[in-house]
């Protein structure tokens, strides 16, 4: 095993782009296994998980970019760093027209947009993600490391002016017939989906076109929103959207483990309504 790491103190990259990058350097053959990110606990976690964690990567902090990575020899490992040099270049360089660089010039540079997706270091994303809710504008927050308090007060000034706040922590969903973030293209048909887990909405959803049909809606919620803290807000709301989406006639639930008695309280609207359903909550 040849550990090798490399550290960018305060030098700030999306998360959905390091994963994508991480993806493509596991490809180069002699690279046994490779992480590339910020430095979050999560991804701190996730490296100690992969035997990738150094005594220098366990200091850093979410501004700071890592990479970490076990290969062959030392050239495979100066190949991979330079592959990722490349890949954020290129990334960069395909990014030179004109971005928005706060929320209020994006507003004003897209006025008719309805829809806000923040992928920021968490300490950021709630702030933005309540701007873009006093704007009138759907969340979806796909960045972690919000607290749940955060995610609570999001949600509730959501309901409140019934948008929807999917997130934080979400990384999967189809508005409107169109896939964000890691969502798969599905062709269009008369499920809606509410899921409270990333990875369990991809693999419905495709599933779903294998099998011939199609989604109307996939909302995600974020994995915390079944918690007994949050109360299942967004998947409440979500559902109650889907009962009124006239190209919704089958509804689709997914969660991971809930809250015994939010899941009671979701399953009591569910049944209120008069589309068939299919329920799946893990642990449930």
């Amino acid at each position: 095993m040849i550990l090798k790491y490399l550290i960018r103190e305060n030098a700030y990259y999306d998360s959905v782009t390091l994963m994508i990058i991480t993806r493509e350097v596991k490809k180069i053959e002699g690279v046994k296994e490779v992480i590339v990110g910020m430095g979050t606990e999560l991804n701190k976690e996730l490296a100690g998980n992969l035997n990738l964690l150094t005594p220098q990567l366990q200091k850093i902090t979410p501004n700071d970019f890592f990479i970490s990575l076990d290969s062959i020899d030392d050239n495979i490992a100066k190949k991979a760093f330079a592959f990722v040099d490349e890949l954020l270049s290129k990334k960069k360089a395909e990014s030179e027209d004109y971005q928005p660089s706060t929320f209020e010039s994006a507003l004003k540079y897209m006025p008719d947009a309805n829809l806000v997706l923040i992928s920021l270091p968490g300490k950021y994303a709630a702030r933005e993600a309540k701007n873009a809710l006093l704007n009138d504008k759907h969340v979806m927050l796909f960045s972690d490391n919000v607290s749940l308090e955060e995610e609570i007060d999001l949600k509730n000034l959501a309901k409140q002016s019934g948008l929807l706040m999917m997130g934080p922590d979400c990384g999967t969903a189809i508005i409107n017939h169109v896939a964000l973030a890691f969502a798969n293209v599905i062709r269009k048909g008369p499920i809606g989906i509410v899921g409270a887990s990333g990875t369990g909405i991809q693999e419905v959803t495709v599933m779903i076109d294998k099998l011939g049909s199609g989604i109307s809606q996939a909302i995600g919620t974020g994995g915390r929103d079944l918690k007994a803290e949050v109360g299942g807000t967004m998947m409440i709301e979500g559902l109650k959207a889907l009962q009124n989406d006239p190209l919704t006639e089958v509804i689709v639930l997914i969660s991971k483990p809930p809250d015994k008695e939010v899941a009671r309280k979701v399953l009591s609207i569910l049944k209120e309504g008069e589309k068939p359903s299919v329920v799946y909550f893990a642990g449930g």
